[in-house]
């Protein structure tokens, strides 16, 4: 004996609460209680009944069964009520035979005016009603008895909440409802003159699993087996979902083409259910519907994670050196979406790395347009930190460079971010005008700062004072102090021989090899933070890289605390933000001479496409965060409940994030 039934799927997580899956099990719920617990006799006819029809009808061979009865009776019921009235013998002569046919006609109208009352059979579907009949939208949620609605709803579970959290609220209600329609529509057609009472939610969920043996085909569902020869075996495995779902319906198939319509359940609407759902959602990834205007609107209504699904397919196919792929759906999106800048920013990347300089830079360009097109300065960071060494600064148009460079000047940016400014204002020097003067005069002014080869802010200053003239003249002042302060400073250099490079190599080493746990203390100094990324994960280490490139294996028993925040993402104009998760790992709390250090890591940084191929950027994190906190014993911050159930706390920048969790603004690493 072998019971197999569907439990959920491996690593399923929502980013919404399912409205409308809740609302419809619930309407199931309700319905079944109304129409089957609560009256004496939900069918409207006992067993009792049927079987004093019977008996009256083998009371003589000449009676017949009138044809509206037959239809309490299956077919193999027909025909065993048919080799028994063989077997009848005729009573004496002088029975009326046509008063004992008009009783027996009556007694069939009663029972059939009994079932049809039932508030069971009103609602439920009969196909010789004809088309103008409530069943149509009722008799999806009416069941009968509790292993019929527990075994519809258990089905629902697996495949219903996906689908709505995937397609939104609106489009899975109107699918769900089409979806029962289609399946009705499919019984209906194969005998429009049956009596037979047709109920239950398994057509819609039929859809469902269509749509889902499609759009989650590699999602695995876990499926619970029991197998009981002489003693039991029990356990669960893992199922692609196509696999799943293709044999379910194979099996529908097979029962039909095998006892036709007679086995007492609807295949037909099964059928027809599944072919719809299968069709629906071929339909939507055909005319890229769902990226091009579900997921969209879903994102601005919502406000929350919600990523153009063609997006990790694109970064999977690249991951996996699919570059043909990845740069064919980067396309793709940008055909769709022309101002998306992670897919402007991906694609512009590929080209500079293929040596395509001018189209490369164009979208790059591009991009960070329309980035420094908003109050928020971290999606910028994270995009030129992504970039690293192929970012085109000399490429860039003198007016784009300076205002990318007054976005990565900000307080608060990336150690790493001054050198890089200091770049771009020397490339907006370039220009003309008022504007390519004060550049050059920032760049000089950070160069200074820097106390590292004074020379090279004389030389901005150089450029900058034959063009101090007209509208810049009043600039000329500034040039003039600046190159007093560069040729102090030089002079001093060259007297003790040294060079004051604190951006160098050597200060970030230290940092990097700084990071093993300190005692713990109430430091009120304000956290070092340190850019990293994840190079490698196991249960016991993490293997971490510096913004600067160094490297270093971390054991997990080393974090002492793991923050998240949420931060806004600038989207396309007129729509909503996007977020984006920012994660802490709290290594020490510092102590009386020094405050915390923090790796913080962005949500590109963690590698969840390659450790978690195939899941939604949200359940990846949520597995990487879960078993992060499993491995560490880390604290949970804000608490352990809250991450568990996906309520990241939302910001309004970095240096929000890093006051509420650590009461100070942070130091450069």
């Amino acid at each position: 004996m072998v019971f197999l039934l569907p439990l959920g799927v491996d690593g399923a997580t929502l980013g919404r609460r399912p409205w409308v899956s809740v609302s419809i099990a619930a309407l199931c719920a309700v319905a079944f209680f109304i129409t089957w617990v609560v009256p004496a006799n939900p069918g409207g006819v006992g067993e009792g009944e049927v079987r004093e029809l019977i008996q009256e009808t083998l009371a003589h061979p000449d009676l017949e069964l009138p044809p509206g009865c037959n239809s309490l009776l299956s077919e193999h019921g027909q025909a065993l009520l048919a080799r028994l009235k063989e077997e009848v013998e005729a009573p004496a002569r002088g029975v009326d035979v046509n008063a004992l046919q008009a009783r027996l006609d009556a007694h069939c109208e009663s029972v059939l005016e009994s079932r049809d009352s039932g508030l069971l059979n009103r609602l439920g579907l009969v196909p010789a009603r004809g088309l103008l009949q409530w069943g149509w939208l009722t008799y999806m949620f009416l069941h009968l008895g509790w292993m019929h609605l527990l075994g519809n709803l258990l089905f629902f579970y697996v495949v219903g909440l996906l689908l709505e959290d995937a397609w939104g609220r609106p489009l899975f209600a109107a699918f769900y409802g089409v979806g029962g329609l289609m399946a009705g529509i499919a019984h209906f057609a194969l005998d429009t003159q049956s009596q037979t009472l047709m109920v239950g939610a398994s057509g819609a969920v039929a859809a469902c699993m269509g749509a889902f043996c499609l759009r989650f085909a590699t999602r695995k569902v876990r499926v619970g087996y029991l197998f009981w020869l002489l003693k039991i075996w029990r356990g669960t495995f893992g199922v692609p979902g196509w696999l799943w779902a293709g044999l379910w319906f194979g099996n529908q198939v097979l029962d039909f083409v095998v006892l036709g319509n007679n086995t007492g359940v609807a295949v037909m609407a099964h059928i027809g259910g599944f072919a719809f759902g299968f069709v629906a959602a071929s339909a939507l990834r055909v005319t890229r519907l769902e990226e091009r205007f579900v997921a969209p609107a879903i994102a601005a209504r919502e406000g929350g994670w919600v990523a153009d699904p063609r997006m990790l397919e694109a970064q999977t196919a690249l991951d996996g050196g699919d570059r043909e792929k990845a740069r064919a759906t980067f396309q793709r999106i940008l055909a769709d979406h022309p101002d998306n800048t992670e897919a402007l920013l991906s694609l512009g990347r590929m080209e500079l790395e293929d040596g395509r300089g001018p189209s490369g830079s164009a979208r790059v360009e591009k991009a960070l347009q329309l980035l420094v097109g908003h109050d928020v300065h971290e999606p910028l960071w994270h995009a030129v930190d992504q970039l690293g060494e192929l970012f085109p600064v000399d490429r860039l148009r003198p007016g784009v460079a300076w205002r990318v460079a007054q976005g990565m000047d900000q307080e608060g940016a990336p150690s790493n971010s001054v050198g890089m400014a200091e770049s771009l204002y020397a490339a907006a020097g370039k220009g003309t005008g008022t504007m390519a003067v004060r550049a050059l005069i920032r760049a000089a002014e950070l160069r200074l700062a820097r106390r590292d080869a004074p020379e090279k802010a004389a030389e901005y200053l150089t450029r900058a004072k034959p063009m101090a003239t007209g509208d810049a003249a009043a600039l000329a002042e500034r040039i003039g102090q600046l190159e007093v302060e560069a040729a102090r400073m030089d002079a001093r250099m060259k007297d003790r021989g040294i060079a004051l490079d604190t951006e160098s190599a050597a200060p970030r080493t230290r940092a990097v090899a700084a990071l093993a746990p300190e005692s713990p203390g109430a430091s009120t100094l304000p956290p070092r933070i340190i850019p990293c990324r994840i190079l490698g994960l196991s249960d016991k280490a993490l293997m971490v890289e510096s913004q600067g490139g160094q490297r270093r294996s971390l054991s997990v028993t080393e974090v002492m605390a793991v923050a998240v925040g949420m931060l806004p993402i600038a989207g396309p104009e007129g729509a909503a933000p996007r977020q984006t998760v920012l994660t802490d790992l709290v290594v020490s709390w510092g102590d009386l001479e020094r405050g915390p250090t923090v790796l913080r890591i962005p949500a590109a940084g963690l590698g969840l496409p390659e450790r978690y191929p195939g899941l939604a950027p949200r359940e990846a994190y949520a597995r990487f965060l879960a078993a992060l906190l499993e491995h560490s014993s880390a604290n949970a911050l804000p608490d352990a409940p809250t991450l568990a159930e996906g309520r990241y706390p939302r910001f309004a920048n970095e240096g929000e994030l890093t006051a509420h969790y650590y009461g100070q603004v942070a130091s450069a690493a």
